[in-house]
Formats: structure tokens, sequence, C-alpha cells
């Protein structure tokens, strides 16, 4: 049993197993707070705004603390804010603290990608990369189902409680399992990588707007994906909206195969690829009945990790020395893309419904596909193949 490789792939659970809970919690939180869409919005999107403010200090700090005391630090501090969403007197409440939560977690996962990147070669490191997002896709799986089934019995407060200790538990295990890795500390008086000429690096460049799209889509997607159904037709209740989110589980086994698919075919390819998944997905969930929506929420899922997994590893290796920084930044773009997406899609929802969202999701994926197909190049354009082969499903995480 590889523990370090098991440890990052909790990593990549803690970090996601609370951030979008509420989503399958928006037909209780919407007889709480009104039958307002951005409102409702407004409680997932806080969370990753505060995710967005805090990553380009995430990497930082591990510069100066070293990574693995970071990530821990991190996962322990995110107990404390599931806690407090449970006894959230107002909904402005509730958005205040699911931003406090969303400032811890880019300690572990803006982290945790350095810290692959740093400790595994790089034809190894695409395979746990891989392994590590398919964590984080667990993980919202997770916390969606769980937040669901128990705010079906016990009510939407119960649901975060239960989060928060599920997440104290996975913090315990990531600081028992995880070891630290090669950190080169700075001290004090050493230098500080700019951040601006990295926001302005090509191929950097493209990265970020990439993952500003892809997770706007995301977000974007089942946040009003969790509306549509809840209404006529479908009429789902919070228990069987939490079950939609099974389609994550295709990409748990489906994800840690797209290393291989990066060695063959080179990240530019690879997004191109994942994003028609996506447009396959989102037209498929333009059909009146549960399965159909169902299988093309799993395409539309399986897609848009595919085209994080592509994205992520493409940061960490064009980064160099400065990774840490780069991938802070890189987080910070798809989180403030996360925050719009909760929020923006609501104009086009009042408007056209979910078909409505469908086109909108439709061309910010055609867009985030021309970007990286002109960006994701490394020095002398090559494509960057890496033609050791990686072992089944990224290893023996």
């Amino acid at each position: 049993m590889n523990r370090r490789r098991i440890a990052v792939t909790l990593a990549g659970v803690a970090a996601f197993i609370n951030l979008y809970a509420p989503q399958s919690l928006l037909p209780l939180l919407r007889e709480w707070i009104g039958q307002d869409a951005a409102r409702a919005g407004m409680i997932v999107s806080a969370g990753t705004f505060g995710v967005a403010l805090a990553a380009p200090f995430a990497g930082l700090l591990a510069d100066r603390f070293g990574r693995r005391r970071v990530i821990v630090f991190a996962a322990f501090l995110a107990v404390l804010p599931g806690l407090l969403s449970g006894l959230a007197p107002t909904p402005e409440w509730l958005m205040l603290i699911r931003l406090a939560q969303g400032l811890c977690l880019p300690g572990i996962f803006a982290v945790t990608v350095a810290y692959i990147a740093e400790e595994w070669p790089a034809s190894e490191a695409r395979g746990v990369t891989a392994v590590y997002v398919a964590g984080t896709i667990g993980g919202g799986f997770c916390g969606r189902l769980m937040s669901g089934v128990v705010a079906e019995f016990f009510g939407w407060r119960w649901g975060f409680v239960a989060l928060a200790a599920l997440q104290l538990l996975i913090a315990l295990l990531i600081r028992a399992w995880l070891p630290p890795g090669r950190d080169v500390l700075k001290t004090r008086g050493s230098a500080r990588t700019p951040l601006l000429p990295l926001l302005i690096r090509p191929g950097l460049r493209g990265a970020f707007a990439t993952g500003f799209l892809m997770l706007f889509s995301l977000v974007g997607g089942f946040t009003y994906m969790t509306l549509h159904l809840s209404a006529p037709p479908f009429s789902l209740g919070p228990a069987a909206l939490s079950m939609i989110f099974a389609v994550y589980l295709a990409g748990v086994v489906v994800t840690p195969y797209s290393g291989r698919l990066l060695n063959a075919f080179g990240h530019a390819r690879v997004l191109v690829m994942a994003w028609g998944l996506g447009f396959a997905g989102l037209l498929l969930t333009l059909w009146p009945a549960l399965l159909p929506v169902a299988l093309g929420l799993c395409l539309f899922s399986v897609g848009l990790f595919i085209a994080q997994t592509a994205t992520t590893s493409f940061v960490g290796e064009i980064a160099g020395a400065e990774r840490g920084p780069a991938v802070g930044l890189y987080v910070t773009c798809y989180y403030f893309g996360g925050s719009v997406g909760g929020v923006l899609p609501s104009v086009v929802w009042h408007w056209a419904g979910w078909p409505g969202v469908v086109g909108l999701l439709c061309a910010a994926g055609a867009l985030a596909s021309v970007i990286g197909w002109k960006s994701y190049r490394f020095p002398k354009d090559e494509p960057h193949p890496v033609t050791d082969a990686l072992p089944e499903c990224g290893g023996e995480a």
C-alpha cells in the first residue's frame, strides 16, 4: 500500500467534500432564503470566492513553511467553518461562513498539486495528478451525497455537521500518512516570486483562462441543474438530487486513465477531446427524461474532469521553479470562474431556463477549447510527450 499516494488522494477528498455540498441542499435552502435563484447560487459561490481570494497566498505560505505542514494545517482548519455552517442564523451569515471555509481550502489543493509536481517525475506526476483529481471528484460526490441524505431526514443544518465530522477524520489520516516533501524553504529575506510575470506568461495565461471557464461551466451546470430537476416534471427532493451526483463516480473511474491520454496525445489535444465529451453531455441534458439527463451529466462531468487533469498537469510542468505561485494563481482564476458560474447563469435561467444555461456553457467550452489549443505548448512548440508507461490507474493509490 502506497500511503503517500493515498494521502494525496485524501487531500483531494478533503478539499472538495464541503465546497459544493450546498448544491444538493438548494431546494431546502431556497425554502429558508426565498425563491431567488441568484441568492441560492451565492451560497455555493461564497465558498469558491473565498478559494479564489486565498489561492495566491497558499503557494507563498507553502514556500515559507513547507508543503506538508500547510496541507495538514488547512485540512484541520476547514473543519471549524463546516461546523459553524450548521449553526448559521441567517443566509448572510451562512454566506460569510462559507467564504471563510473557502479561504481555508487552497492550502489543501493548490499546495497538493505543487507537492505532486515536486515529489514525482513528470511521467509519474501526470498519473498521480489524475489520481488526485479522482480524489477531488470523490470528495465532491461524497459531500453532496452525505449532505443530501442527512438533510432529507434531519434537516440541512445536520448535513453540514456530518460533513465537518468526516472532514476531521480525513484530516487525521492525511496527517498520519503524508510524508514531508523535498521543500526548499524561503527565509524572510528571500526574494518573492513576482506574480504579474506569471499572469502574462503566454502558456500560463491560457491555462488561467481555461481554468476560469472550466469551473464556471461545472458550477453553473450542476447548480442550475439541481434547480431544473427540483421543478416539474422531475420534482426531485434533496436525497434524490444528491444521488444525481453519482455521475461523479464515472469520473473517479475514468479520470485516472487521463494520465495515459496526456502522455499519448499532449495537453492541448486532450483538452479539446474532453470538451467534446462535455458538449455531448450538455446536449443530452435537454432531453425531458431522467435517464438521458443522468447520462448527459455523466459525460459532461467526465469531460470536464479530464480537462481539469490536462490543465492542472500543464501548469505544474510549464511553471518550473515557480510552480507554487503559478498553481496558486491558477486556482484563483479557476475559482473566480466558479464564483461567477454560481451567479451569472441566473440571468439566462430567468430568461430561457435550462436550455439557455446549456447554450451559455457550450459557448464557454468552445472558448476554452480554442484558448487551450493555442496556449498549451511547451518551449520550441514541442508536444512534450512522455513514453514511459504509467502504472495501472495512476499507481497503487
